[in-house]
């Protein structure tokens, strides 16, 4: 499988880790544009609080970004979400370049797989890229969204291993942050 794009209009795609707040802000405004533009998603569920203690993928054609992905960490995978490529760079294999470079990242942090959660109808791209679902669709939600969870192995040589996380893990609802940064409804002293 072709794992990523060298060129569009023979100008070379990179990509590399936000590691100053430009960067960060490129990716923003590419989720903005996709998500919030195109998709008309809240900016209050696109902007959740979790940028800041995350890893932001960025694609690049020569200096300007075209896509992104944030990838968060946990003991054992790392969760990539809010993958999004501008819209006229779409079917150039951006999108599967950024999920090559998270797996390549995940793999030298010593993570075993890869998790994402998607929408029903997007299942069929990520299946493409090799990922593959977690618990049957009719069991996934999350509020009123329906999603399905989705786990890829970071080493490709070694089998997917049968893999089961409880509800309360795997698609738990993120606690909603009052102005202090503490979960709204939180015990205070």
């Amino acid at each position: 499988m072709r794992t990523g794009v060298q060129a569009i209009d023979g100008v070379p795609v990179t990509t590399r880790l936000a590691m100053k707040m430009e960067d960060s802000l490129q990716a923003f405004a590419v989720r903005a544009a996709c998500f919030i533009g195109e998709l008309e998603v809240p900016f209050s569920e696109e902007f959740d609080g979790h940028d800041y203690g995350a890893t932001h993928v960025i694609a690049y054609i020569g200096d300007e970004p075209i896509g992104t992905v944030r990838v968060r960490w946990f003991k054992s995978f790392a969760m990539c979400e809010r993958l999004a490529v501008m819209q006229r760079f779409r079917g150039h294999n951006v999108g599967n370049l950024l999920l090559e470079r998270c797996r390549r990242l995940a793999e030298s942090r010593g993570c075993n797989m890869l998790y994402t959660q998607v929408l029903p109808s997007d299942t069929g791209y990520w299946e493409k890229q090799g990922w593959r679902r977690l618990v049957p669709e009719e069991m996934s939600r999350a509020g009123d969204k329906r999603i399905v969870a989705m786990v890829k192995q970071v080493d490709p040589s070694k089998p997917l291993p049968e893999v089961e996380a409880p509800e309360s893990i795997v698609l738990r609802r993120e606690p909603t942050l009052d102005s202090s940064g503490k979960p709204v409804g939180a015990v205070t002293n």
